[in-house]
This record gives C-alpha cells, sequence and structure tokens, in this order.
C-alpha cells in the first residue's frame, strides 16, 4: 500500500510539473491600462578615427482603454499620453518633456505632436492576437533631417504609435495558443518592415499570482536616413536578453525589461563607420 502510495505522489509531482498553463486575456469593460516605457540607449559611432558617443534617457505613457470586450475578443483604442527624453552627444546637450509647452513649440516639438495625435483601435482574441486595427497604418512626417538621429535612437518610442498589423500578436500577446509548460521552449520569427526578428522564450516559474518568462532574441535591422545632406544606411545585428511577468488570472503583462547590444556600420558618403549600442528597456502596466 505504502509503495503504491509513493508512485502515486511521485506521478503527481511529475505530472503537476509538466501541465500546461495557458491563461487567456481577461479585460474589464472600461478598463484603462496605463503603460509605462523607459529607455537607455549608448551609441558609439566611430569617425575619423574617433569614437563619438551618444546617451539616450526616454519615457514614455502610452495606454489602452476597454472599449468592448466579450467572450472572444476584446476591443482596446490606444493613446500616446507623454514623451519626454534627453541627449547627450556630439557636443550637444537637449532636454525634451511634452507636458512642457516651450518643449513643444521647439526644434523637436513637432514629430512628437504627431505622436501625441496618432490614435487607433485594433480588436484582439484572447490570446492576443490582433483581428483588426483601425486605421492599418500611420505615415509619419520626416521633413527635419536634423531629427533623423534622434528619430532613429527613439524608434522604440516613435513605434508606439504603430498599430499591429492583423494576423499578427499585438502588444499583449506573450503565450503561444497552444499553451506552455514550465521549462519547455518554445520560439517564433518573423519579418520586420527593415529586417528579421527570432526568439526564443522559457517560462522559468509559476506562482500563484505569475507566470514569469525568460527570452532571446537576435534581429537585423537596415535603417535610412539623412545625415549631412546624404543618405545613410546603417546595418546593424541585435541580440538581447530579458524577462516577462504575466498576471496569471488576467494573461495580462505586468513588466518586462530587456537589454540589447547591436552592432554594424554606417554606410555614408565618407565611407563606412563601424557603430555599436547597449539598450535597455523596461516595461511596466498598471
Amino acid at each position: 500500500m505504502k509503495k503504491i502510495l509513493l508512485v502515486f505522489v511521485l506521478f503527481a509531482a511529475i505530472y503537476g510539473k509538466a501541465q500546461s498553463v495557458q491563461p487567456k486575456l481577461k479585460f474589464g469593460q472600461g478598463q484603462t491600462l496605463q503603460i509605462n516605457m523607459q529607455l537607455k540607449t549608448n551609441i558609439v559611432q566611430q569617425a575619423m578615427g574617433q569614437a563619438i558617443d551618444f546617451n539616450v534617457e526616454a519615457n514614455a505613457d502610452h495606454s489602452f482603454v476597454v472599449t468592448n470586450t466579450t467572450e472572444d475578443n476584446s476591443t482596446l483604442r490606444h493613446s500616446v499620453d507623454r514623451v519626454g527624453f534627453s541627449f547627450d552627444g556630439m557636443g550637444q546637450k537637449r532636454n525634451f518633456n511634452s507636458k512642457e509647452e516651450k518643449d513643444l513649440n521647439g526644434n523637436f516639438g513637432k514629430p512628437v505632436k504627431e505622436l501625441l495625435e496618432k490614435k487607433y483601435d485594433m480588436v484582439i482574441d484572447n490570446n492576443g492576437n490582433t483581428l483588426m486595427a483601425i486605421p492599418e497604418k500611420f505615415v509619419l512626417a520626416n521633413d527635419d533631417p536634423r531629427m533623423a538621429i534622434i528619430t532613429s535612437m527613439l524608434k522604440d518610442i516613435f513605434e508606439l504609435v504603430q498599430p499591429p498589423k492583423t494576423g499578427s500578436g499585438s502588444f499583449f500577446r506573450v503565450l503561444p495558443d497552444s499553451g506552455v509548460v514550465k521549462g519547455k521552449p518554445w520560439t517564433e520569427s518573423y519579418a520586420l518592415s527593415n529586417g528579421v526578428f527570432n526568439a526564443a522564450y522559457t517560462v522559468s516559474d509559476i506562482t500563484d499570482s505569475t507566470l514569469v518568462i525568460d527570452f532571446a532574441s537576435s534581429s537585423a535591422t537596415v535603417t535610412k536616413a539623412e545625415m549631412m545632406g546624404g543618405e545613410t544606411t546603417t546595418n546593424l545585428n541585435n541580440k538581447s536578453t530579458g524577462k516577462i511577468i504575466l498576471d496569471r488570472a488576467t494573461g495580462i503583462i505586468r513588466e518586462k525589461t530587456m537589454k540589447t547590444d547591436s552592432n554594424g556600420a554606417t554606410e555614408t558618403a565618407f565611407g563606412s563607420l563601424p557603430v555599436t549600442s547597449t539598450t535597455n528597456i523596461t516595461i511596466k502596466v498598471n
């Protein structure tokens, strides 16, 4: 009898560890999800035998309001509420806060005003897949070449306004549709607007209230910009590692941290200029 009981306990323990977990997304009608993104980037550009350092710190507040929710899908409206950043490089220091009228009327005000004006609605299923987005895409004006370097370094902030493509994962999609098992990895791969992306994820911990996911990703990107009256092309190879914390009851992301190391070169009329960068991003959802 004792042997039978012991086998049963061992079987239950093994089965419990291997049990699949798939929390479906649960939103409340009228719920507002406030999201804060903090970003720190250090870029080193080699030019004429010298290393030029750029340091950028940025933060943005954006939100999703749940305008409708059913058993199968939810409709959310997205808006950007605030953008701030500080820039130190090439002998210049700049600060910007979209809550300050003088900043909005300054050199950096126009593109940020455009960010704040853009809103979109999206319909997602209870796994976070995008069923529809209105509008499908925003085209941001880029008529000031002086902003090219800034917008490039703040691409994660500027990309907040873009609706997810139909059929792709929204901000809220983290887990695969089939569910997850602690310690068993899953992967994803897709094309970016300017490159390719590959990632591997693993649930490292499951508690009564959260799921903790570790991830590592790689991507290759190509970015075109204007500098000193000429077109530049920057090719970068990026490697990221990070952690995602999900609320187990609702499936909604609570926090995401990510570190990205990039290296490559910028092709200019003056030749190929090596570039390296390190970016740390923290996202919190309330």
